[in-house]
């Protein structure tokens, strides 16, 4: 079964409406050519009559369930309502939020809180080997909280998450975008988030930054830096890709997020990285997400119940 493009929500229901259409897209993308058993690697198999999730392999008689090793193992979701949830999230440019999620498929908001969760980390998994390279523009954004009264003698980021922006500028337009949570200011911290997220074979990319101190340590990393003094006017028209990429995340959270969790923070950013990274790909956005969780390796429940603090998980 080929996945639909650019699929209306009718049409999307009418092919995904039973266990099996669904089972068999997943089966499709796990296996494209033919069954290849995660046992012995043996390219024979045959479904359970009695399981139709089950795949067992005709040489060593190991079973695999269709669903293992995706975000939809052990779930007690109908695959039916997991791919409308994939359906809804891939076409809401906003962000859909856990309670009309929940709403949308009539289960319970932490029914819909988990799936979303889950949906999340197969965006940033998809992303995780992504790097940048040329040019690239870089500025750190505070988002989260209400800035302080002046008068209080607080600084105006007191309270906020600090992340880090790269996003490539290409002849002035932009290209692929990173960002991630970071948590201090430290130049080591910085080198270190750089390192991960930039290519390095061949070293030697532009970026192009303001005047902060702790940007000079870029270069030690083998890539040229020029920073320059900038008021925000000059920000705006000299690193516009990064201006409009932190613009539009910051109205991403006023929106949908306006009250998010600063303990997942990260996991929005990569929702609004994996949109934005292939916003070109409007048509095939349904598939891409489907394909993204069907590949991306389970996140158990517990797992998520217990994410690290900030500081770590950044």
């Amino acid at each position: 079964m080929l996945l639909l493009l650019n699929a209306s929500l009718p049409v999307f229901l009418k092919t995904y409406s039973t266990d099996e259409d669904c089972l068999q897209a997943i089966f499709d993308i796990k296996w494209p050519r033919e069954f290849v058993c995660p046992s012995c690697a043996h390219n024979d198999g045959n479904r359970l009559s009695t399981r139709p999730r089950v795949m067992q392999c005709a040489s060593c008689g190991g079973q695999t369930s269709i669903t293992a090793n995706t975000i939809l193992q052990d779930s007690h979701m109908p695959l039916p309502l997991w791919f409308l949830a994939i359906y809804l999230v891939a076409n809401d440019k906003g962000g859909i939020s856990a309670l009309r999620l929940a709403k949308e498929l009539g289960v319970r908001r932490t029914t819909a809180h988990r799936v979303l969760q889950k949906i999340r980390s197969a965006m940033g998994g998809r992303d995780e080997n992504l790097t940048l390279a040329g040019y690239i523009e870089l500025d750190e954004a505070f988002l989260g909280g209400r800035a302080p009264n002046k008068s209080q003698g607080k600084s105006p980021f007191d309270g906020k998450v600090q992340v880090l922006v790269m996003v490539e500028s290409e002849n002035m337009a932009a290209g692929n975008l990173v960002m991630k949570v970071i948590p201090d200011s430290k130049i080591e911290t910085l080198q270190d988030a750089v390192a991960k997220k930039v290519d390095d074979d061949p070293p030697g990319h532009s970026f192009r930054t303001d005047a902060l101190g702790r940007h000079h340590g870029l270069g030690s990393l083998g890539h040229y830096v020029n920073m320059t003094p900038m008021t925000k006017s000059e920000l705006n028209t000299q690193m516009a890709c990064l201006s409009l990429a932190i613009s539009h995340v910051k109205r991403f959270f006023k929106g949908t997020y306006h009250h998010f969790c600063k303990l997942h923070i990260q996991d929005y950013l990569d929702e609004f990285c994996y949109r934005w990274n292939r916003r070109h790909l409007e048509r095939q956005l349904t598939s891409h997400l489907i394909t993204a969780c069907v590949l991306h390796t389970a996140v158990p429940s517990k797992v998520m119940k217990t994410q690290p603090p900030l500081a770590a998980a950044a």
